[in-house]
């Protein structure tokens, strides 16, 4: 079990880490595959919620249409939508900072972003643009969440269940506790659909990682129980 656990670490770490950098920045290099319907197509990932199927077909169904267009428009139709959703001018009109979302003042570096702040840092992390931009950005999130997958790996026992419910605290109460939000407004305000489509998957492998968290959780309970008896 221990082999196949491991392999879920390293494709919880993999997949954080195209998500994150697929939302800190326009989509450039080698991430532009996620513009092909084959990429989506061969998701490594089975739809486990109605989140992950919406998104999915949404993505299935923009990539489809983007192949009939050169690289060029493409990467100016997705640049468009990018800047219009997560940057302004003025406010995006998909904010991607949690703290727009969770504080009552609705501002940036609210409350979530210091606490963001200090998580990247007890993880040796380090935002590159900090003090210009909230520590609390969907994708640096979804970073810092990669890199917390990654460490499972090298853990064993009571130091990797310790680190598992972190990660389970981390989910419920720094993204799926304000992502649904973020996917409304992509929805709403979206030009082409990718990135609310991407944003809605997202969402929805929160929610099958949480409970695949859950189950190590629970089936490590019961081994511990079964040892004792």
């Amino acid at each position: 079990m221990k082999e196949s656990w491991d392999e879920i670490w390293n494709l919880r770490t993999s997949l954080y880490s195209f998500l994150a950098n697929s939302l800190l920045e326009p989509i450039q290099g080698p991430y532009t595959v996620a513009f092909t319907k084959k990429f989506w197509g061969e998701f490594p990932v089975e739809c486990a919620n109605p989140q992950m199927e919406s998104g999915l077909g949404q993505l299935i169904d923009c990539s489809s249409k983007l192949e009939a267009l050169s690289k060029e428009e493409v990467k100016e139709l997705a640049m468009v939508e990018y800047t219009e959703l997560f940057l302004g001018p003025g406010l995006p009109k998909a904010p991607p900072w949690e703290s727009l979302y969770r504080t009552n003042e609705k501002i940036h570096f609210g409350w979530t972003t210091y606490q963001m702040k200090q998580m990247l840092h007890n993880n040796g992390l380090e935002s590159k643009r900090k003090n210009q931009q909230p520590e609390d950005h969907i994708g640096l999130e979804l970073m810092l969440l990669s890199v917390l997958c990654n460490q499972l790996t090298t853990l064993e026992g009571d130091q990797q269940l310790s680190r598992i419910r972190e990660q389970i605290s981390f989910i419920d109460e720094h993204l799926l506790s304000w992502i649904h939000e973020l996917c409304r407004d992509a929805k709403e305000n979206g030009t082409i659909g990718f990135y609310s489509g991407l944003i809605e998957m997202t969402w929805g492998i929160l929610l099958w990682d949480r409970e695949l968290l859950q189950e190590f959780m629970d089936s490590s309970e019961k081994a511990a129980v079964s040892k004792i008896n």
